[in-house]
């Protein structure tokens, strides 16, 4: 059978594509077809032609009416007629088009050869040249059957007018095929381009498909890699819980210093294990942007004193002085992720503290104010000295460093819209800059210590590092205090004789002990030894290390004018023991003091429920709220949690997330709904207690109406710091 059309490539066998170029021709044709039958009927309508020649024009009319009518079939049917079989429409169509052709190209001939070019032929040829320029268009795809409907439609004409014998049929036929040999090359060139633009738009479609597929492949396996990573880790999270719960409930007052040391080793490790179980599933949720931050106000200055306390004791067994200056203008309070934030800096200082060349290491904060109350908060860490090049060091350059942590770390500070930076110098050693966006709830209303008790008092500050000790006389003197600053126990003593006998005694010696020697104790005993100058009160900076040798405890015993402060120097304790001794406060009043906190803190002790059916974890858990001052009350399961809440006053439900069937989920919605029932005023925190760590699973309790969730296994800092948080918000 005769084809007016084969498929040779990829894109003309594509249904679809061909579907849509199909669908294009029978909209066009069908406009055309209707025109071209209502142009003729008009013609002879106003012409001389029907009149002479009346039998001929109905036959004319009636044959072009058979074939628009056949035509139509196939355009007003296209829908039903092309599902059914595209290549049959196509062939057929094209088949009736060609006698369409035919029989246009009758009444062209009819008309030259019966009125010559005159009249009614001059506006069917005209109408002609228009309709088949722009079916050259539609036709073009399909440059074959293109050539083979402009010939039977213009040459036979064309013939025609040049077999006339006049010159305009001469002029006439021979501009018809000129526009013949155009339309055709202009349709060879249009189908040409046609089908390479959709050949390209075929092919990129193909790529991006092909694309698609592979990220829903790589998708599939990151997820399936992340829930066997979640599911690992929570097993093994359960496992260690076990483990830590019990070495917790072994009384380390029976058993030998070797014994006890042996189970710090073990609990250190399990610790360890479950740091590693979480880094990689925080590794995980990063790298597939899954992670969702804890945004939470904290004191931003306390928490930055807390990290760098938290390890002065690991800084100091390794040898390393510990050194910091926090910007004076900080924020009081910051709203951000400060878990996160805690881990971002706990992990960078230990790697700092690990690959530190030097004998001490350097932390710096600062916080750039920026608008709508946002900011930036910039931590420096660094084996240098101070008062270095900063970021833009022309000499330092990218460290190349990798590992778990650091890229953890990155990723942490990338989600909270920081970055950290790791920068070399073989000269001035490393820096690691840390920069987190953080909101700021408020500034501090006044400046620590600017009530100034200790107005008028002088004080002596020795041997302070070059790195702080500015920074450290500045906040001294803001509390209204005279300082001057001296190296060496000859200078030190040389001043306080001098200032004795000035009628100007000092009344605070400040002494910083040098981790490698005990020169703060040589310098007190050298004081005290000094008929003139040994009242003066005394205070000692140094590790906890040194604070417990022998020597330094019988000093503290025989000279009660001289205490110790633990290195790094923090101000609030470095202010209360100097208000304490400057201004003559007993030891009898501070315990009167402590006595009287204790006995409101008894009154106002915070009330637990704990809802948890694994006995080892009920006996941990409560040991630690007991610990934390709480009165605490368990219940086995969800349905016993709900009757107690409905009996009693609670200010915070610790609830176990992993029993089974839901019991947690449909008990804190039966909470939720006894509040809306009794129009209580009072919103009951309730805090998840889970091995999970899905997102789905999160999801899961907070929309049950859950506030928060602490993980398995449970650790003290962090459910004292959940307390503190919610009971506080409780209380307000």
């Amino acid at each position: 059978m005769f084809h007016f059309f084969v498929p040779a490539t990829k894109v003309q066998k594509d249904r679809a594509i061909m579907r849509e170029t199909d669908a294009r021709v029978a909209k066009y044709s069908r406009r055309g077809l209707i025109l071209n039958f209502i142009v003729f009927v008009l013609c002879l309508a106003f012409g001389d032609f029907q009149e002479k020649e009346h039998n001929l024009a109905i036959v004319l009319v009636t044959g072009l009416l058979l074939v628009t009518l056949g035509r139509s079939y196939y355009l007003f049917r296209f829908d039903t007629l092309y599902a059914r079989a595209p290549a049959r429409w196509r062939n057929q169509y094209f088949f009736a088009s060609c006698l369409g052709a035919a029989w246009w190209s009758v009444i062209l001939v009819t008309l030259t050869w019966v009125q010559g070019m005159r009249d009614e032929t001059l506006v069917m040829w005209l109408y002609s040249v228009v309709f088949y320029s722009s079916v050259a268009n539609v036709f073009a795809p399909y440059r074959h059957f293109l050539s083979l409907y402009l010939a039977i439609g213009q040459i036979p004409a064309a013939i025609t007018a040049i077999l006339l014998g006049t010159a305009e049929g001469a002029l006439y036929g021979s501009i018809m095929l000129v526009f013949y040999v155009m339309l055709s090359h202009q349709g060879k060139v249009t189908s040409l381009a046609y089908w390479e633009r959709l050949e390209a738009h075929y092919s990129l479609r193909e790529r991006a498909q092909g694309l698609e597929n592979e990220k829903r492949s790589s998708q599939a396996q990151i997820e399936l890699k992340n829930e066997f990573l979640v599911n690992l880790g929570q097993e093994i999270r359960s496992s260690i819980s076990d483990v830590m719960s019990t070495l917790s409930l072994i009384d380390d007052s029976q058993l030998s210093e070797h014994h006890r040391e042996l189970l710090t080793t073990a609990n250190k490790a399990a610790g360890r294990q479950i740091d590693l179980v979480n880094n990689v599933v925080d590794f995980s949720k990063i790298t597939t942007k899954t992670l969702v931050l804890d945004e939470v106000e904290f004191d931003l200055r306390r928490v930055l004193e807390k990290f760098v306390q938290d390890f002065t004791l690991d800084a100091h067994q390794q040898g390393i002085e510990l050194y910091y200056n926090f910007d004076p203008n900080m924020p009081l309070r910051v709203k951000g992720d400060v878990t996160r934030l805690n881990q971002i800096l706990a992990t960078l200082l230990n790697h700092t503290l690990k690959a530190s060349r030097i004998d001490h290491v350097y932390i710096e904060a600062r916080f750039h104010q920026e608008q709508d109350d946002f900011g930036e908060l910039q931590v420096i860490i660094s084996d240098s000295e101070k008062n270095v090049a900063g970021e833009n060091d022309p000499e330092a350059y990218e460290s190349k460093q990798t590992g778990i942590g650091l890229s953890i770390c990155k990723g942490l500070a990338e989600c909270m819209g920081g970055s950290i930076h790791l920068r070399e110098n073989k000269n001035r050693g490393n820096r690691i800059f840390i920069n987190v966006a953080l909101q700021v709830i408020s500034h501090e209303e006044r400046r620590f210590g600017s009530e100034q008790k200790l107005r008028g008092k002088r004080a002596l500050l020795v041997d302070l590092p070059d790195s702080n000790a500015n920074a450290l006389a500045d906040e001294i003197n803001a509390w209204g205090m005279t300082t001057t600053i001296v190296a060496g126990q000859e200078q030190a003593i040389a001043k306080l004789r001098e200032q004795r006998a000035n009628s100007a005694p000092f009344d605070m010696v400040l002494i910083f002990t040098k981790l490698n020697n005990m020169n703060g104790l040589a310098l007190s005993r050298e004081i005290v030894a000094h008929p003139d100058v040994a009242d003066v009160k005394q205070i000692i900076a140094m590790s906890i290390l040194q604070s417990d040798s022998p020597e330094m405890k019988l000093h503290l015993r025989t000279y009660p004018q001289v205490s110790i402060i633990e290195k790094p120097i923090m101000r609030r304790r470095l202010l209360d023991i100097a208000v304490q001794k400057l201004l003559n406060l007993n030891s009898e009043d501070e315990q009167r003091k402590t006595s009287d906190k204790d006995t409101v803190g008894m009154l106002v002790m915070p009330r637990v429920l704990l809802v948890e059916d694994h006995r080892v974890d009920q006996m941990v858990i409560s040991a630690m709220l007991k610990k934390l001052g709480c009165y605490v009350q368990v219940a086995q399961n969800g349905l016993e949690a709900v009757e107690i809440v409905e009996k009693e006053r609670f200010d915070l439900v610790l609830m176990d997330y992993d029993m089974k069937e839901q019991d947690s989920i449909v008990a804190t919605e039966k909470i939720r709904n006894y509040e809306r029932m009794t129009h209580s005023l009072r919103h009951l925190p309730i805090i998840a207690v889970t091995s999970a760590q899905s997102e789905a699973d999160q999801d899961v309790y907070l929309s049950a109406g859950m506030d928060d969730h602490i993980s398995k296994p449970i650790r003290y800092d962090d459910l004292d710091a959940r307390l503190q948080r919610w009971l506080e918000k409780s209380n307000t």
